[in-house]
Parts: C-alpha cells; structure tokens; sequence
C-alpha cells in the first residue's frame, strides 16, 4: 500500500539505464574506451607478445594438457563427442570408481546398445544441451540411434581400454579443470603450488541458489568454516595481498528477490553481516558474487547497509563484482565510487564481463520487455568493460580494481591505461583476476614476484625500446603484475551448473578462450581493438555504431510483423514497481457485483469483498440472488426458448 519512495539520484540513473537501446548506451563507453594512437599501439604489441607466448609456448602438461588432449581425441564437435559427455555426465553422478567402471563396462564393454534404450532413463537424455554447449548449435540429428551408432563405432575403431581412458579423461575435465579441490582444505592445499609463483586466490564454495531454508543454513555453515580456513592459511597477508572468498547471496537465502526486499533485509542481511564480520576478523577480502539482472538492485541495497555498519568502519575488505555486459555499468561504478567515499571504505570491485548472458537474452525475450539489459555483440561487452576499468582506475582511492578476464587485448588494455592514469605500477594498485583451470597460460607470462624476478624485470624498469611502460616480456620473462585465481571449491554434484555456464562462455565462437585454440584464427583477429571492430560493423551494415546483433530481434519484435510480443512488467525495476503502484492506487473504486438476472436481485444475501492478501482491504459487495429469482429467471428463460430456437443462426450470432 501507499506510492513508492524515489531512490538517490545515482540509484535512480542506474535504474533508467537498465534497457537503453544499445547504440546510446554504447555512445559515450566508445569514447571513453577509444585510446590513443601510442596507447593502442603499446597495448597491440603487447598482446601480440601475450598471444605468441600462449600459442608458442610448451603444450601444457597436467590437467589443462588432458583437457586439450581430449578435445583433440574426440572432437567434442561430433557426436562421438557428445555421446562421450553424456557418458561422463552420468558418471559425474556416481560417488565410487568401482561402480563408474561397472557402467563403463556396461554401456560400452558389450557394445549391445539397443537392449537399454526404453530399460532406463536414457543416457542421452541431456545430448541436445551438450551439443548445443559444445558446438553452439542445437543439432537435430542427436537422436538415441545416432548417438548409439557412435558409441558403437568409437568402440570399434579404439576398443574398450581407450574408451574408458577417454570417458576417465572427460570425467577429470569436467571435475578437475574447474574445481580446485572437493574441500576447502584440499583447494588451499592444492593452492600453495601457484601461490609460490606469485597467484593469489578468492575461494567460491560452489552451489546454486538456496531453495529452502535448510540448503541456506548449509551454505552459511559452509561458507563459515571457509572463511576460517582461509582466514588461518592467510596468516595476516591482509585483504590485497592474501587469499579471500566469494559469496553468493542467492545460496544464503531461498527468498533473495525485489519482491521479498523486507525479508531480505531483516533475514539475509544480518547472515552476510555475520559473514564479512569473520572476515574482517581474520582481514581476508569477501566478494559478493554477481548474478542475474533482476538481483543487481537488492544487491546494491545490501552493500549499502554492509557498508553503512558500525562493526566494518575502517575496513577495505568488502568487495562486489561487476559485470560489464549490462547496459547500466557504468551508472553503478558512479554509485560505488560515492558509496566508498560516502562511508570511508576502499571497496574490493571484480569487473567481469558476464556469465548470464544466454538466460538474460531468453527471459527478456519471454517477458516481452522493451529492450535487452545486457549487450548484443562480444565487443560491446569489451568496449564496455574498456570503459568501466578506466572509471575503475580513475578512483583509486574509492575502489580497488580486480580485473577478471582471459581476453590478451583487454588486459593488455587495461595494463597501458592504467599506466596513462596512475603511473608506474605501485602494488595495491589494481590486480588482475582469472578463472581456475582457464586463465593460468595467459596469466604465468604476467605474474612475477619482484623478488623473483630480479632487476631487470622490475616492474619500474621499461624494456629497452619496447615503449611498453616497465612491461618487460624479454626472453619470456614475466612483469609484474598480480593475478588473483577465482577457484571453485565443492564435490562433483555441485559442479554442474558452474560447468554449464563456463561451457557456454567458452564454448561460444566469439570468446577468446575458444578463438585462441583455433588455429585457423589469426593473431591479428585475436587481437583486434573492440572500439574499431564496432565501427567495422557500421561501416560494413552502413549504419551508426553501436546497433545491436541483425539476428537477434528485440524482444518485442520476436514475432516478426505478424504480431507483437506480449509485454510483461519487470517487477524488479523500481520506476516500473512505482508506475503501477499509482495505477493500482488509481483503480480503487468500491465495486459492485449483481447476478445476471433479467430483473435486479433484490432478496438475496449481500456478502463483503476482501483482498485474499489482506482483508483490511475492502474492494465492493457481492448481490447474491434469491431462490425466488432464479426460479422466476429459468421461467423466462423457459418462455422464450421457442421463439429463440427457430431464430436463423446468422442473426442470434449479431
């Protein structure tokens, strides 16, 4: 009941910038990432010499050697491939070796496919998913036969024992290559290796949202015992250079939404409280994690009221991650830059590009919203992320830049323009962040230690001639620059919808990480500015820059001309949640509801309308009819049924 309050100006602008039509949004990030003729040169050379050290450098050994292995083994493009993820899918589900090995000498030991198709749930259900992950498109012809012929055949050309080493291979990439470790103890015991050539790590115990208040409870105690195990192996290294943690809000809450904002903010606040409260006790850094559009605004609420709290005065360990890929970014980072100089924290920002991308494009499809909240090009999202890190590294005092990316250009980026803003490099200046089982080839030729390193590679003493501002890549020498590693930590059953969203991040043609394997895609490609890719595209469509993709509509328009998309509120926007408020405080009028009765009902009873939700709320009266009168409306009804009957069907229809 009652209008809505109007938020801050800031939170305001964020709110209206939520569905910019891409080309405005984009207009004042193109000038903002757009660099220098001597930035972009600096900023190509380098990543040229990123990209060479990555693609000359020794094949990599241990669990990233397998992964490449695997995918030459079995082009998971095919459908052997697919068939084989299927396999591994299902044995992700099995807790022991020996019964894994049961099923793997049962599925394809006999090579008799036929007799289990119709027995059992069927081990192909997901086959669509994985070949829509793995080869981006969804195949029609991943039918049972077609997968079961594969199976087949792989058996034929390479007998059972590589079978199974192959299915083993595509159950260690999915575990392994993305989880640092099934417990906390073993990721920071497996963490040291790295750590001592100068990686620093954020621990994520994996999960998805909290369905009940049991699996919240789980997650607290989990991300409990984290932070005290963390907090023990950091040993007072502080919030920069130590070992941190990442949390997700919606697993510490089944109720995390706009609708529940009161509940949010008396039941899930004094949780996240309690949490950063340890943290700041062992003085280890705690990330918010970001998650789908619709949460942003609750979740800026909170950091607000985390930032506002007594107990964390004086601390710079709270930290929030940003995602690049919403039109609003840079309207949020204005928000944040106030917030931390408004309340005297240092905030800890990860500017990421995003995760969500597919199901955000979907929901605003199924909503019928008036635009996208995320951009519809790759290089939007990297011109944008270009820009907000300029803002980043603008407001060294209110924030400290994490840069989360696996992309050569953009780091490369970041690297010159933080050395135009700031100068040479000062440690606590900015850091660079990068996913476990993703990152770490790029990274190895970035991370040093001064004291590792020695002189000749300080990160204060500029390469003879290379114009690289102190970035000395000479004979494959590192510079130094600190990377963080984001490593998720839990068991196999968690790990799967984690796994999903960085296939579809990295199984997507237009990501780094999938173009830098192919070899058919050259360096220059690799490296291409997104600034002048985006103005490619205008010239080459003769438009202005900044249009969104040609095939993907907007949502309104998903039915082509014949008709339009059903349009739907977005019950997380808080102009929209004010707009209707007044509609509703508008459409108040006591209403009256009578029986459809020839004449007016007049004897029967005459009962209250209330609102379900709230019976205060008193909406009008209901006119019953009475015995009397209905008898006397069916006696008319009677009376004039011959008259109706032989009424031509044309004219009763008028």
């Amino acid at each position: 009941g009652g209008p809505l309050p109007e938020r801050s100006a800031l939170r305001e602008a964020i709110a209206r910038a939520t569905r910019l039509s891409e080309a405005q949004a984009l207009a004042p990030l193109l000038a903002a990432a757009r660099m220098s003729p001597a930035q972009a040169k600096r900023t190509d050379a380098l990543a040229r010499q990123l990209v060479r050290g990555m693609r000359e450098g020794p094949q990599q050994g241990g669990r990233a050697g397998r992964v490449q292995s695997l995918m030459q083994t079995y082009a998971l493009s095919s459908e052997e491939g697919v068939a084989l993820m299927c396999l591994a899918e299902a044995l992700l589900r099995i807790p022991d070796p020996a019964t894994r090995d049961a099923l793997i000498r049962d599925k394809i030991g006999q090579g008799d496919w036929q007799q289990h198709v119709g027995r059992s749930p069927s081990l192909f259900v997901n086959a669509a998913s994985w070949g829509l992950l793995l080869t981006g498109k969804l195949v029609a012809t991943h039918s049972e036969g077609a997968l079961l012929a594969s199976l087949t055949r792989l058996v034929a050309k390479s007998g059972e024992p590589l079978i199974r080493q192959g299915v083993q291979l595509a159950m260690q990439m999915l575990g392994e290559q993305f989880v640092t470790g099934e417990t906390i103890d073993e990721a920071l015991h497996r963490a040291r290796a790295m750590e001592s050539q100068g990686f620093r790590y954020s621990y994520d115990m994996l999960g998805e949202a909290a369905l009940t208040e049991a699996d919240a409870q789980r997650y607290m105690q989990a991300y409990e015992n984290a932070i005290h195990a963390i907090g023990k192996a950091s040993n007072g290294q502080g919030v920069v250079n130590g070992p941190g943690i990442s949390i997700k809000l919606s697993a510490l809450h089944p109720r995390y939404s706009r609708a529940q904002h009161q509940r949010v903010m008396d039941e899930l606040l004094p949780r996240v409280l309690k949490l950063t409260e340890l943290a700041r006790h062992y003085d280890i850094g705690l990330n918010i994690d970001a998650e789908e559009v619709d949460r942003l605004d609750i979740s800026l609420d909170l950091l607000e009221a985390l930032c506002l709290s007594p107990s964390l005065q004086g601390w710079h360990g709270i930290g929030l991650v940003m995602q690049a890929y919403q039109k609003r970014s840079p309207l949020v980072i204005d928000f944040v830059v106030d917030l931390a100089q408004r309340t005297g924290h240092r905030l800890m920002v990860r500017l990421v590009k995003g995760a969500y991308w597919d199901s955000e494009i979907k929901r605003a499809q199924l909503d019928g919203q008036s635009d996208y909240p995320v951009y519809t090009r790759k290089h939007h999202t990297d011109v944008s992320y270009l820009a907000c890190a300029r803002q980043l590294l603008a407001a060294p005092e209110a924030v400290y830049p994490q840069f989360a990316t696996h992309n050569a250009h953009t780091l490369a980026a970041i690297v010159q323009l933080a050395h135009d803003i700031g100068g040479d490099y000062t440690p606590g200046q900015y850091e660079f962040q990068c996913l476990h089982g993703m990152g770490e080839p790029l990274y190895r030729q970035v991370v040093g230690r001064a004291s590792v390193a020695g002189p000749s590679q300080d990160a204060s003493t500029p390469s003879r001639g290379s114009g690289l501002h102190g970035v000395s890549l000479r004979g494959g020498q590192q510079f130094s620059r600190p990377c963080r590693i984001y490593a998720p930590v839990g068991t196999h059953e968690t790990l799967l919808a984690y796994l999903v969203r960085r296939l579809l991040e990295n199984g997507a043609n237009s990501s780094f990480v999938n173009r830098m394997g192919d070899a058919s895609v050259s360096i220059s490609d690799l490296v291409q500015d997104p600034v002048a890719r985006t103005e490619e595209d205008a010239q080459r469509e003769d438009s202005s820059p900044g249009q969104p993709h040609p095939q993907i509509a907007l949502p309104a328009q998903m039915y082509g001309a014949a008709r339009r998309n059903s349009s739907g509120p977005d019950l997380a926007h808080e102009p929209t949640l004010r707009q209707l408020a007044v509609y509703m405080q508008a459409q108040v009028q006591l209403v009256t509801v009578t029986p459809l009765t020839a004449s007016p009902a007049s004897g029967g009873a005459i009962h209250t309308l209330r609102n379900p939700a709230d019976h205060s709320d008193v909406l009008g009266t209901v006119h019953y009819a009475s015995a009397a009168e209905v008898d006397a409306a069916l006696q008319a009804a009677t009376d004039f049924a011959p008259a109706w009957a032989v009424t031509p069907p044309a004219q009763r229809a008028a």
